[in-house]
Parts: structure tokens; C-alpha cells; sequence
């Protein structure tokens, strides 16, 4: 957006492009709380996406010595990694006579929950 004078020029993104709006100043501007949320794109704007060429740049395309970038020029280092250990299942407490909750409530208290 901009102020040029008298009037007040706002631009909205949208999928097929921009709407324009101006108006006179002083004027009220003013934003939904999602501003800051990317809006899902529609199915037509992802087909339309697909079709897009993508560009790919080196380094030497963008003037970069690979020196100051990536491991060479990282500040850290990763020593060790450890895989997580594989979900295990759950515990299924069937409720008999109302006795679920309880055993759920047991459950809660051994695990230091509750």
C-alpha cells in the first residue's frame, strides 16, 4: 500500500492476482486477525502451480563462494544423533462394570499426571 497525497492505495492479494483498492484520506484501514495465516491456495491455483517451470541457481549463479556457506562455514556441528525408538502400543482398559475410569485414573496418578 501507499499514501500519495490525498488518497490511500491498498493492494489484497488473491488467487488470480491483486485487487486494487483506493480511497480518500483519511481513511480507516483495517486487518482479520488471520492475517498472518497462509490461505489453502485453490485447486485451481495448485494445477496452475504445477505447470510453473522451476528454476534452480548455483552458487556461481547467485555469487557465492560454497566456502561461506553450508558445513563449511557452519558455526555448530552436529556430533551425534540417536534414532527415536519406535512407537509402542497402547494400553487398552476396557470398562467393565464402570471400572475404566478408574483404572484410567490409576494410570494417570502411576505416571505422575495427576
Amino acid at each position: 500500500g501507499s499514501v500519495d497525497g490525498d488518497a490511500v492505495t491498498i493492494q489484497r492479494q488473491a488467487d488470480y492476482g491483486y485487487d486494487g483498492v483506493q480511497a480518500g484520506t483519511p481513511a480507516g484501514i483495517s486487518v482479520v486477525g488471520k492475517i498472518n495465516e497462509p490461505r489453502n491456495p485453490s485447486f485451481k491455483g495448485i494445477m496452475a502451480a504445477k505447470k510453473k517451470p522451476v528454476e534452480t541457481w548455483s552458487l556461481a549463479d547467485l555469487g557465492v563462494d560454497a566456502g561461506s556457506v553450508g558445513l563449511a562455514a557452519a558455526w555448530t556441528a552436529v556430533e551425534d544423533t540417536t534414532a527415536r525408538p519406535p512407537r509402542t502400543a497402547g494400553e487398552v482398559v476396557k470398562d467393565d462394570a464402570g471400572s475404566g475410569a478408574t483404572a484410567l485414573v490409576e494410570f494417570l496418578a502411576a505416571k505422575k499426571f495427576i
